[in-house]
């Protein structure tokens, strides 16, 4: 069975931005020199060391959890798209796992490089928005094999993650995964797309647990309403330990070795 490299793959970007300042601008925060490789656990626990009482905790946090958003990059809109959520998720120094649309990317390169650019991580969630379960393995070679295309033009390299779409699983998508070097990740969801805002809150904070991974969705799928929850969710993820990451530096500081063709529900 192939393995993904944590230690090379697990952070899909050479350069990754954390500890973002807001300028106070709609959408307009503007990053801080400070830049960081975490290649390592070492390192993360480091950083942590140094830097978390600026993050706002009362002690050290000893828990790990990991958010990610599905079906962008979004186009501008009255919900702010993609790039309003990036400015929220700047302004809360967080940095999260984006699996993103491969027709979504296409028709919005500008919000998917954004996402790059702001230090977060790109995962593969096919080219579109069907799942793909049953699915002949030709079919599922083409969606991902277009999907991995475009992210590599971002970032320089092919996506380790994928999210299948609505996680709908099957033999064959586990089979091609393998083959295309990805590992499945499931993860806890939750229902924002759309969902009041008192039910989305409660769904991730309620009963968040050390390794997990949320998943919530990008601006446009949501309405905007996970946009506007996100300053409360990440300080009450905070007030109870948690720092948060991106997938790639959770398997990192859990000791995990990320295997091609393996679903991961948390880690």
């Amino acid at each position: 069975m192939k393995k993904i490299n944590i230690i090379m793959a697990g952070v899909l970007m050479t350069i990754i931005t954390y500890g973002c300042a807001s300028s106070g601008t709609s959408g307009g925060s503007e990053r801080v020199n400070e830049i960081n490789n975490f290649l390592t656990k070492v390192e993360i626990e480091e950083y942590i060391t140094v830097n978390w009482k600026d993050y706002g905790y009362t002690e050290k946090p000893v828990k790990y959890i990991a958010i990610s958003f599905d079906d962008g990059p979004c186009d501008p809109s009255a919900y702010g798209g993609t790039k309003a959520m990036l400015a929220a998720l700047n302004k809360a120094r967080v940095r999260a796992t984006f699996f993103v649309i491969g027709s979504n990317v296409h028709n919005n390169i500008s919000a998917a490089q954004a996402i790059f650019d702001a230090g977060h991580e790109l995962g593969n969630h096919s080219s579109g928005y069907s799942s793909l379960g049953s699915s002949s393995t030709d079919a599922i070679t083409s969606s991902l094999n277009a999907t991995s295309k475009l992210i590599k033009e971002i970032t320089g390299s092919n996506p380790r993650l994928f999210r299948a779409p609505n996680l709908n699983h099957g033999e064959n998508l586990s089979m091609v995964c393998k083959n295309l070097d990805m590992a499945l990740i499931d993860g806890s969801a939750h229902n924002d797309w759309p969902g009041s805002s008192p039910a989305i809150k409660n769904s991730v904070i309620a009963n968040p647990r050390d390794g997990d991974i949320i998943i919530l969705h990008d601006n446009n799928t949501s309405q905007g309403n996970t946009m506007k929850d996100l300053p409360e969710i990440i300080t009450n993820l905070r007030a109870k330990g948690f720092w948060i990451m991106t997938i790639s530096e959770l398997a990192i500081i859990k000791n995990k070795t990320l295997e091609a063709g393996t679903r991961y529900g948390a880690l």
